[in-house]
């Protein structure tokens, strides 16, 4: 096992989540990340005529996070009817979170901007500047009478980090632990690159830098606000990057 080893597992042992129930788990959200993207939002966007942003916000709140959590929370349930979950906080690994946690989880943010910043250059140089963020995020710079995106982004912002964070790590890669030991954050983070394959290769490549070290710091200090932080962190400058033009 990786955990800081001044932790301890609090209550009993979570239900094991092995290879095939991880591929099911993570291959249900893949399948609802393909349908939102291309089917959804086009769908959406030809409706009403909205900004095909806006129209993602929308139609990944209602058809992916909404039945992701509603898995999650019917998982907890199931633990707790089983006897499994004494304490929410700690079987979710969401105690507050100390200095070394504070220190990997910056650490662990400037490593992934770092790298996939490097794999960003790289795949511009060799792409002759093509832009690397899927077509559904595309949109005009911000600009006078446009801040209202940023008004709709924000509920989404927190939805997709706290719900990403809740279902992969807080309630999956626990019970992942069980099955894979040390190595769960590996399987965590395999299976979390293969949730997006709806996105564009370049897209992937740039989100295995996240997709392997987050895990990997959640498991080592047994801290889901740690992975919270880092997702935040890479996600809201990721996004106001785009917002303002300024790759």
């Amino acid at each position: 096992m990786t955990a800081n080893s001044s932790e301890t597992r609090e209550g009993p042992e979570p239900p094991t989540l092995g290879l095939g129930g991880s591929a099911a788990l993570f291959g249900a959200g893949a399948l609802l990340l393909f349908l939102v993207t291309r089917i959804a939002v086009p769908t959406f966007v030809s409706a009403s005529g909205a900004e095909t942003v806006v129209m993602w916000f929308l139609a990944a709140g209602i058809i992916l996070f909404g039945p992701l959590l509603l898995t999650a929370a019917l998982l907890l349930h199931r633990e707790r009817r089983q006897g499994r979950l004494v304490s929410l906080g700690a079987r979710l690994w969401l105690r507050t979170m100390n200095g070394g946690d504070w220190l990997w989880a910056i650490g662990g943010l400037a490593a992934v901007s770092v790298l996939t910043g490097g794999i960003g250059a790289a795949l511009r140089m060799l792409q002759d500047g093509k832009t690397l963020h899927p077509s559904f995020m595309a949109f005009e710079q911000l600009g006078p009478g446009r801040y209202w995106i940023l008004g709709a982004w924000l509920p989404f912002f927190v939805l997709n980090i706290v719900g990403e964070e809740f279902v992969w790590r807080g309630v999956a890669l626990p019970r992942q632990e069980v099955a894979f030991g040390g190595w769960a954050w590996l399987v965590n983070g395999i299976m979390w690159l293969l949730f997006h394959a709806a996105f564009p290769w370049q897209v992937l490549l740039t989100l295995v830098p996240i997709t392997l070290l987050l895990p990997y710091v959640v498991q080592r200090r047994r801290s889901t606000w740690a992975g919270i932080v880092i997702h935040a962190g890479f996600g809201a400058m990721g996004f106001l990057v785009l917002a303002f033009g300024l790759a």
